[in-house]
């Protein structure tokens, strides 16, 4: 069971979010109130805080806390990693901006129509790298240790606290680069489902490498001119790339 956490607990993601797209917010606020308890434990009378240490509990405890369902049943700790997935919710965002483009809405407004075109996928990609890749990477690292679950809400909650928090802004840059530099290989990889020769993209980041195999980056190469088809495109290549990292992860699980 434990080999199936990463693509059942994505699974369960991509239906808890898109029904839920606010519970995702609603985590964060949640988060970010438990830790200023905590941090409220590890400041002094002449308000220093200590921040590092209280941060290090907080993290433990809502490890253990996420841990916790897994010694009912082991589905319960994979389901109950699902959360961390929470770059998902970013796909109910898109459907609205497709349903608005072809409405007719920016019939008149041609620079409105692909402004929100090249906005709406350019911010498709840093979700699904922050908050999809590095999530999958982490719950898989921590799976054959039973904590995977714990592992994917560590980093929803650092991630909630990115604003406020150095540390926590270190720990999320130090695991986004190999889950972005997987999600870019992905990229590449699918990038022929679209006309684009794999081995011919650009872009050094996972953002830049999706508006390029879009063809809408703005740039002298670009295909065409941005339209409402575009995201949907996104859209799939992003998803179509998280779920087969998730495969690729449960086989490696599989044969650990």
């Amino acid at each position: 069971m434990r080999a199936f956490t990463c693509a059942v607990s994505l699974l369960a993601a991509f239906i808890l979010y898109p029904l839920w797209p606010s519970l995702r917010a609603l985590l964060a606020d949640s988060l970010r109130a438990l830790h200023a308890r905590v941090l409220a434990r590890f400041t002094g009378k002449d308000g220093a805080q200590q921040e590092r240490p209280a941060l290090c509990v907080f993290l433990l405890l809502l490890a253990g806390a996420a841990a916790s369902p897994g010694a009912f049943h082991p589905l319960l700790g994979t389901l109950a990693a699902a959360p961390a997935y929470c770059g998902l919710a970013s796909l109910p965002g898109c459907v609205r901006a497709k349903a608005e483009l072809d409405s007719g809405a920016y019939a008149r407004d041609h620079a409105g129509y692909e402004a929100l075109v090249r906005k709406t996928c350019a911010d498709l990609a840093p979700a699904f790298s922050a908050d999809v890749f590095v999530p999958l990477l982490l719950v898989a690292l921590g799976t054959p240790l039973y904590l995977g679950a714990s592992m994917g809400w560590c980093c929803l909650a650092l991630r909630a606290l990115c604003d406020t928090s150095a540390d926590a802004r270190r720990l999320c840059a130090l695991a986004l680069r190999p889950a972005d530099a997987v999600f870019r290989f992905l990229l590449s990889l699918l990038s022929g489902l679209l006309g684009r020769n794999p081995l011919l993209v650009r872009g050094r980041r996972s953002r830049e490498r999706l508006m390029y195999i879009l063809g809408i980056a703005g740039e002298h190469d670009d295909t065409h001119a941005p339209m409402a088809g575009d995201i949907t495109q996104a859209v799939f290549l992003c998803c179509f790339s998280a779920v087969l990292f998730a495969v690729v992860l449960t086989l490696v699980l599989a044969v650990l």
